[in-house]
């Protein structure tokens, strides 16, 4: 058999004796993952529904197509869908033997119950993009602790999202030229035409362009994750009895003993002293509405999609506090089955909480809420919707921060930095971990008890307060040089 390009590189066909057989399209994935599907017209007509399957190699996609070519145009027995190309021995149903780890990941996905849709769609997503190519086709009793190992091995060595494949788009002279003059303090309006003078000055200045990131690989944290929700819940499901009693599949699992290669310990990147107002100050010079709400996450400690997803009604200026009740988030449209970012009625860990606000902060969001219904979002995008998160964070955060740290700021700060700033705040006002959890909406203490880790100017301070009666006896018998501040 042989198989040459038709019109389009990577669209191949075979001929053999005229049969009508089925094209592969190569695709590349925004990790930069290939696979093949594999489509045809179901009985080789013109007007035949269309079939498809996905293959990860391109020697199993060019078989099945074959098999496809000699079973008519028909997929063919033992091939059913969502096998990838390896073909399925034996029956398929309860009785049949023990089932791949695609088989059995599937089903399990899908009746998570106490998982929301968005959260098993996220499951299945990312096993289909990085478990499934490796070791979806072995029975579940064939992995073994060494093919969680090897598959660890070459996840960390997959190239992220943004890579050589998937090389960001060139930016044209006018974004070019705006992030430029909002990284340099020069004004410039925030949508529309770049006026010529603008221009002109970024040319002048050589015509500089932001630098891309290097290309990278998957993150260890990464890896845990996908690991943590989609290979270690199935194989703990299938040491357990089935729902009408039937036996477990598995009496140990491989995840007993194995770990995960080490992940490089990074602080958190958190704000103190006049840092606050370094990064709050260049954020009110690029945009002073984004500002109100960078002072009221930082201020509150919400969360980005529950700060954004706030309505005015969820603001108590009399009580003093913000109810957080709701959240917006990127959910999946069970319709389309995609996901969009919707409001979602219920914050993380699905309970309501208060958190305490100043009259000074009062003040300015209730003056920030004139003119808007209770049940609009306090902070809204330019035609009174929701913020467009990507929006933020490319047009207003990011030069925001590029200002920041042509003022002194060597931290890279994220909304999600914020959050940590204010239970930092709270740990160094020595409001009791209880008070914390409820405030930072933490579902198990042992989150806010992480919060305890680390060293702050503030505990630095209470530290050596501690312990200078040490340094003073020491005083008394060494001869101590003066300190001139440094260590």
């Amino acid at each position: 058999m042989s198989f040459q390009p038709a019109g389009h590189p990577a669209i191949m066909r075979h001929h053999d004796k005229g049969a009508r057989v089925a094209r592969i399209v190569e695709r590349t994935a925004k990790n930069g993952a290939k696979s093949w599907l594999v489509k045809w017209r179901i009985g080789g007509g013109r007007h035949g529904r269309e079939d498809f399957e996905t293959c990860y190699t391109k020697e199993i996609a060019q078989t099945f197509a074959a098999l496809v070519g000699h079973n008519g145009e028909n997929r063919p027995e033992g091939y059913p869908k969502g096998c990838h190309g390896l073909q399925q021995t034996g029956p398929t149903g309860p009785d049949a033997g023990m089932p791949t780890f695609e088989q059995y990941a599937r089903t399990n996905y899908a009746i998570r119950t106490a998982a929301s849709p968005t959260q098993r769609y996220d499951y299945l997503a990312e096993a289909e993009r990085h478990i499934f190519p490796f070791f979806g086709h072995l029975p579940l009793n064939e992995v073994t602790r060494r093919v969680l190992r090897e598959w660890a091995e070459w996840m960390l060595a997959k190239p992220s999202a943004r890579n050589e494949h998937q090389p960001g788009k060139p930016l044209s002279p006018e974004r070019a030229a705006r992030r430029w003059a909002h990284a340099n303090g020069i004004m410039v309006k925030k949508t529309g035409r770049v006026s010529p003078e603008v221009l002109q000055r970024w040319r002048a200045a050589g015509s500089p362009l932001q630098q891309e990131r290097a290309a990278g690989t998957l993150s260890p944290g990464t890896v845990a994750k996908i690991y943590r929700g989609s290979i270690k819940p199935v194989f703990r499901a299938a040491m357990r009895e089935g729902e009408d009693g039937e036996p477990p599949l598995l009496f140990s699992t491989p995840c007993d003993g194995f770990h995960l290669p080490a992940a490089p310990v990074a602080a958190r990147a958190v704000l103190f002293g006049p840092e606050v107002e370094i990064y709050l100050r260049a954020v009110y010079d690029t945009d002073p509405a984004t500002a109100l709400f960078i002072v009221t996450e930082m201020a509150t400690g919400l969360r980005w999609g529950e700060l954004a997803g706030l309505h005015v009604s969820g603001l108590d200026p009399t009580a003093g506090v913000i109810q957080v009740v709701q959240a917006y988030a990127l959910l999946l449209n069970e319709k389309t089955g995609r996901k969009e970012w919707q409001l979602k009625p219920y914050p993380k860990g699905k309970k309501r909480r208060q958190v305490p606000i100043s009259t000074q902060l009062a003040a300015l969001l209730i003056q920030h809420a004139q003119g808007k219904k209770p049940d609009e979002p306090l902070f809204q995008g330019i035609r009174g919707c929701y913020i467009d998160y990507g929006n933020q964070r490319n047009t207003i955060l990011q030069p925001a921060l590029t200002l920041a740290r042509q003022r002194g700021l060597s931290k890279h700060i994220t909304p999600h930095a914020l959050r940590h700033t204010m239970i930092t705040m709270l740990r160094d006002g020595s409001v009791a971990p209880g008070v914390m959890q409820l405030v930072a909406g933490h579902e198990s203490y042992q989150t806010t008890a992480g919060y305890a880790g680390s060293e702050t100017p503030a505990q630095r301070s209470l530290i050596l307060n501690s312990v200078q009666p040490v340094v003073d006896a020491a005083e008394a018998v060494f001869d101590i040089p003066p300190d001139n501040g440094h260590l």
